[in-house]
């Protein structure tokens, strides 16, 4: 027979305190006691079914960094045990008590004093953490804004970047909500005071709750299935989530052993606090070394090259992935050594794909081009600003004649709607944008070739239906 029994999530509020002594004293009437209060779950074990009465309280001196055992908790719950309340688990300020005599007196019976032991001992480090919470998600938010402000194809396309992008908004979503209802309930509660009434429970968010942990998993799922195509990547990722865990698990240690030494709470933080930045700035430090000692060996990469070779003292990668546009759509060239590359990436807002065919040895002609197709059509301003801006970066720092940027051409031949030749001071260079309602395209083309109508047509008809 199991003798344990542990219930993970279990997503009530302490301040909920009916429903959580409600359920504690169902699960101890079908013989399993409240034993330890953790922080992702509660612990049971086995006893005989017995009908108690349980009850939440707080104790504002036994804070997260305070020493332990509190100053003052002993004699606390000795004078609960003398009112016939037994100390059944504990997490922090949270104390939980059971009682065998159904006429035991609460704990609590001054509903002013009551209030301002929940403001002490939990309400002010709640707020505190919610505060900077809400600061942590909205200077991730705005991250992401910018992100997408500032480099849109990339961002736009990237499945790993708008799951960065989204992978705070419940999280917000659930501080924000938490602090409007623990505000409501301050009201509510101050209320009661005045009127002289038992104080109001503050229900639990448990489906605001459960929708974040539904919405964090799909999260974790979308990030493997958009890294699986790399092997290395799986790995670094799990890797790094085992890191994140080592971490917890030492400063989680670290806490408890400073608790019992009796350091003082700002002693205590300062430690884990160092111990994260160390074990942080260390871990950054490998994995960079990590990445420039495996540069160029492809384990990063989403797929991994056909072939390899060498010349003039360095390892070239040879690839044969499918790309739209050959060379030999335009030219007649009599070669077979091309290596063709595609790096595509698409989400539900865009897709973007990267190709370019080279040559393996010898002078001969290189492609370089991008398509970008825009799923939403207010987001097309934003992408075609962006390949614009991008030729157009270095101008501030450059006299007019030398400035770069993007004049208009005649489209007809390209049969496109819109086209775009790069221009270096008053000198054309053998680079467009290609646009359409939904896409866009940009082509690198050599730089001594001239091209015919024949040719352009060629490229925007590869390129529109690619």
């Amino acid at each position: 027979m199991k003798h344990t029994k542990r219930e993970w999530m279990p997503l009530y509020s302490f301040l909920d305190r009916k429903r959580v002594t409600d359920h504690l004293a169902d699960m101890a009437a079908r013989g399993w006691m409240l034993d330890r209060l953790g922080t992702w779950s509660w612990h049971y074990r086995r006893a005989e079914p017995k009908q108690l009465r349980f009850a939440v309280t707080f104790f504002a001196g036994a804070g997260r960094f305070s020493p332990a055992p509190a100053a003052g908790l002993d004699t606390f719950q000795d004078y609960c045990a003398q009112a016939g309340w037994h100390r059944a688990a504990s997490s922090d300020q949270v104390q939980v008590f059971y009682s065998e005599d159904p006429a035991a007196v609460p704990i609590d019976t001054d509903p002013a004093a009551e209030l301002e032991n929940i403001r002490r001992s939990i309400g002010k480090p709640m707020m505190r953490n919610y505060l900077a919470l809400l600061l942590l998600c909205l200077l991730e938010v705005a991250f992401q804004c910018y992100q997408i402000w500032t480099d849109p194809v990339d961002t736009l396309a990237s499945p790993t970047a708008l799951l960065a992008a989204t992978a705070y908004l419940p999280l917000l979503v659930l501080t924000l909500a938490s602090l409007l209802l623990y505000h409501r309930w301050q009201r509510r509660a101050e209320a009661a005071v005045e009127a002289g009434l038992p104080l109001p429970d503050l229900r639990s968010a448990r489906g605001l709750g459960i929708l974040v942990l539904m919405w964090s998993g799909l999260l974790i799922a979308g990030l493997f299935a958009s890294i699986s195509r790399s092997t290395g990547m799986v790995i670094l990722t799990i890797g790094m989530v085992l890191f994140f865990a080592l971490v917890y698990f030492l400063a989680n240690a670290a806490r408890k052993a400073l608790q019992r030494l009796r350091c003082p709470p700002w002693a205590n933080l300062l430690v884990i606090v160092g111990i994260c930045i160390a074990m942080f700035a260390g871990g950054t430090t490998g994995l960079f070394a990590l990445m420039i000692r495996n540069a160029g060996s492809g384990w990063l990469e989403d797929h991994p090259p056909v072939e390899t070779y060498t010349a003039h003292g360095m390892t070239w990668s040879v690839y044969a992935d499918p790309i739209p546009l050959r060379v030999e759509d335009l030219i007649d060239i009599d070669y077979d050594g091309w290596s063709t590359e595609a790096d595509v990436e698409w989400s539900p807002l865009a897709a973007h794909g990267e190709y370019r065919q080279d040559a393996r040895l010898g002078d001969l002609p290189e492609l370089r081009y991008e398509i970008v197709t825009v799923k939403l059509p207010f987001l097309y301003g934003l992408c075609k600003r962006d390949f614009i801006q991008w030729v157009e970066r270095d101008n501030d720092q450059l006299p007019m004649e030398y400035w770069e940027e993007y004049l208009t051409v005649t489209a007809a031949p390209w049969g496109a709607e819109e086209v775009f030749q790069r221009y270096s001071g008053a000198e054309p260079v053998n680079q467009f944008l290609l646009c359409w309602p939904d896409r866009m395209a940009e082509v690198k083309l050599p730089w001594d070739w001239r091209l015919t109508a024949d040719q352009m047509a060629v490229i925007g008809e590869k390129l529109l239906y690619a």
